[in-house]
C-alpha cells in the first residue's frame, strides 16, 4: 500500500510541474534543462527599427523613386523587394559603423573593394566554393565575379546564414557589382527552391 502512495504522490507531483510554471524546475541543474529556442534569434532584433526590405512590399512607389535611399548610391531595381538601401540592414549598417570614419554607403568601406570587388580575392573564394560544393562551373567570367561578388558580401556582412537562406544584398552593392562585371543581362534575387 506504501509503495502505491508513493506512485500517486509522484504522479501528483509530475501533474503538479506540468500545471504550473518552471517553479518544479527550480532546484535542477540549469544545464540539464532543454531550452528548444536557444539557437533562434531574438524577437528583439526586428523590433530595433531593422526593417527587412521583404517587410515593405506594399510600398510600390520604390519601383519609381529612390526616397529610400540614405547613402545617395542606390537606383530603383526591377522588384519592390530589391530596392533596398545598405542603411535598411542592420548586419550592414554595423559592417559600415566598424570603420573609423564614418562613411556613407557601404561601397565606399575600403573592405568592400577588397573582398567583393578585387578579381585575386573573387578567384579564390569561387575555388574554394567550387571545391565545398562541387557545382560545375561558370562559364562566363563577369557571371562568374558578379555570383562570387554577391556570396562575398554577405560572408562579410552576416557571416554564415544557413542553407537555403539568403538576404536581399542592397540595391548600392548589387550596381556597382554590376558596374564592375557588366553583363546584357541579370538575374535578379530569387527565393531558394525548398524542395530540393
Amino acid at each position: 500500500m506504501s509503495g502505491s502512495n508513493s506512485d500517486s504522490d509522484s504522479l501528483s507531483l509530475s501533474m503538479d510541474c506540468q500545471s504550473t510554471s518552471s517553479d518544479c524546475f527550480s532546484d535542477t541543474n540549469e544545464e540539464t534543462i532543454a531550452r528548444p529556442y536557444l539557437f533562434e534569434p531574438d524577437a528583439s532584433d526586428s523590433e530595433n527599427g531593422d526593417q527587412s526590405c521583404s517587410s515593405r512590399l506594399q510600398e510600390e512607389d520604390r519601383l519609381v523613386s529612390t526616397y529610400w535611399c540614405s547613402c545617395d548610391t542606390c537606383e530603383t531595381q526591377p522588384t519592390i523587394e530589391e530596392c533596398c538601401c545598405c542603411h535598411e540592414q542592420a548586419a550592414v549598417r554595423e559592417k559600415m559603423e566598424e570603420h573609423e570614419d564614418q562613411i556613407s554607403c557601404i561601397t565606399d568601406h575600403p573592405g568592400f573593394e577588397q573582398v567583393c570587388l578585387s578579381v585575386y580575392a573573387l578567384q579564390t573564394a569561387y575555388y574554394h566554393y567550387r571545391q565545398e560544393y562541387g557545382r560545375g562551373e561558370i562559364q562566363d567570367i563577369h557571371k562568374k565575379y558578379r555570383y562570387t561578388a554577391y556570396r562575398q558580401f554577405v560572408r562579410w556582412c552576416w557571416q554564415f546564414l544557413g542553407r537555403k537562406v539568403r538576404v536581399v544584398i542592397p540595391s548600392c552593392i548589387v550596381n556597382k557589382i554590376r558596374g564592375r562585371f557588366p553583363s546584357p543581362e541579370y538575374a535578379g534575387f530569387k527565393y531558394p527552391q525548398l524542395d530540393k
